[in-house]
């Protein structure tokens, strides 16, 4: 099981600042679609300069264009590249190939599919995507019903936590990602699922000590080596 941490703001040299400081506490670090756009893949680039073996992951939510998109990541030194769900099945297929040629990784961010999740996740795990990364509920904005086009209003509501079981059980070929408001409070929960990969972010920055908080919610985490 790995934490991911995932930042989404900051000036070009804070970046640059936390990669150093948390390189060997985390095990993925997640370069936010928002620090993309304003740094370019320069950002990306300059972090694997500094830190040849940590495992960066671009959240360049790609929709379209898959393959330049995806090349260009893995040539500024990405490990693993998100496209969002509602990307056509070709975009996302020529990802997938895209990767094995650079020995890398696509995740499948199923935010962009709240009312069909259950649907396109079995669609996109034959499409051979690496990791299909679902929200965890724990924030109201993210706490939708996965099937909000129930029928009736007796039937009860599903919490996302739960589904992310559900979609777990139901993969064949990629590894379950939980992210969105996990803490230290309510991991147990998250790491019962057994997901590969669990992303935090506000639980580690919202802290005085990032290594601290980091260490500690990986004393939570089964540990594989």
């Amino acid at each position: 099981m790995k934490l991911q941490l995932t930042l989404d703001h900051g000036k070009y040299h804070e970046i640059l600042k936390v990669a150093d400081l948390m390189d060997g506490h985390i095990d993925v670090f997640e370069i936010g679609f928002p620090m993309i756009i304003t740094f370019g893949l320069g950002i990306v680039e300059e972090i694997r300069k500094r830190h040849p073996d940590l495992c960066l992951c671009v959240d360049a939510k790609v929709f379209h264009g898959g393959t330049g998109v995806t090349t260009r990541c893995f040539e500024a030194g990405a490990n693993i590249v998100t496209v969002l769900s509602e990307a056509p099945d070709p975009v996302i297929a020529k990802m997938v190939e895209k990767a094995k040629s650079y020995g890398g990784q696509i995740m499948c961010d199923m935010a962009s599919s709240p009312r069909k999740t259950g649907k396109r996740t079995a669609e996109v795990d034959q499409l051979g995507v690496d990791y299909i990364m679902v929200p965890s509920g724990f924030i109201p904005e993210y706490d939708y019903d996965i099937e909000a086009h129930r029928r009736s209003f007796f039937r009860p509501k599903v919490r996302p936590l739960d589904l992310a079981g559900v979609v777990k059980r139901n993969l064949l070929h990629s590894k379950l990602a939980i992210h969105t408001g996990i803490n230290e409070t309510n991991i147990r929960d998250v790491v019962a699922l057994n997901p590969e990969i669990v992303l935090v972010g506000h639980a580690i920055f919202n802290t005085d000590d990032w290594v601290t908080a980091a260490d500690r919610l990986k004393r939570y985490m089964p540990f594989e080596g």
